[in-house]
């Protein structure tokens, strides 16, 4: 493959270039006419969106959108010339230079991580996460004895809500707070309502409380608001830190399946 390459902005006339590495014709057809559509509308500035042309073919696509606390999501072939990848991805570290907080993230269902170019174009190395999904249809619900749900305002709540550094905890709405307890001390917190998607759960497992750690608690609650969620809905996805195994552990337990790692970097 040539090692010529080309980084530009979108044009209404290279609307289908944004979509070009999706590997789903007809859902890259179907996002093609929705871009389309924001374009003529004013929605959508196609310049938002840099091109990596190598070798006559796209390479890489990125939104730069103009929400600020939005990490910057590539996406490139897995063939793409390591010099190309490198000025691509430090092209996207000059267009963000202005809102130094803004990061990076290479998600491995998206693209094959290339650190390497990514450290090079020079983004630091910060989180990585992975992500988890749950299929909740056909779920039975076992309910935990010893979890109720209840209200933050309630005795022992607003204490381990302190211990867990969210004192100002609120439930959004349709959430429900739920308390694990033993002889009425409240021993580990998690919330659970709808998620970002129709049919998709969303879980909050606040914590056990630090005294209370290494005694299963929180795999019990996290089964437990796994449960309820499958009364209403049929998936959740949920995430973690790669390096906190504890928190994997309960949804490998929970028959979670592993989705996709994320690797963060940090402009500084």
């Amino acid at each position: 493959m040539s090692t010529a390459f080309t980084l530009e902005v979108a044009t209404p006339d290279t609307l289908a270039d944004i979509h070009a590495l999706h590997p789903d014709p007809i859902e890259a057809a179907r996002r093609l006419t929705v871009t389309q559509e924001r374009v003529r509308a004013g929605q959508l500035d196609p310049a938002r969106f840099l091109l990596l042309r190598a070798g006559g073919a796209v390479q890489g696509v990125c939104f730069v959108g103009p929400n600020a606390r939005a990490p910057l999501f590539p996406t490139y072939r897995a063939d793409t010339p390591a010099g190309a990848l490198t000025a691509f991805l430090r092209e996207l570290r000059r267009r963000v230079s202005e809102t130094p907080d803004r990061q990076l993230l290479l998600d491995d269902t998206l693209v094959t991580p290339r650190p390497e170019e990514a450290v090079q174009a020079g983004w630091v190395p910060d989180s990585q996460h992975v992500i988890y999904g749950t299929d909740l249809r056909g779920r039975p619900h076992a309910p935990d004895p010893d979890v109720t749900a209840v209200s933050p305002d309630e005795p022992g709540v607003p204490e381990a809500l302190r211990d867990l550094g969210c004192p100002d905890w609120e439930a959004t709405e349709g959430w429900t707070l739920h308390a694990l307890r033993r002889e009425g001390e409240v021993l580990a917190l998690g919330a659970t309502g709808p998620g970002g998607r129709p049919g998709e759960a969303g879980l909050d497992l606040i914590g056990v409380r630090p005294a209370q750690r290494g005694h299963g608690y929180g795999a019990r609650l996290h089964a437990h608001l796994l449960g309820v969620a499958a009364q209403t809905f049929a998936s959740h996805t949920g995430g973690t830190d790669a390096g906190n195994h504890a928190m994997r552990r309960t949804f490998e337990r929970s028959g979670s399946a592993l989705l996709s790692t994320q690797q963060y970097y940090r402009q500084h």
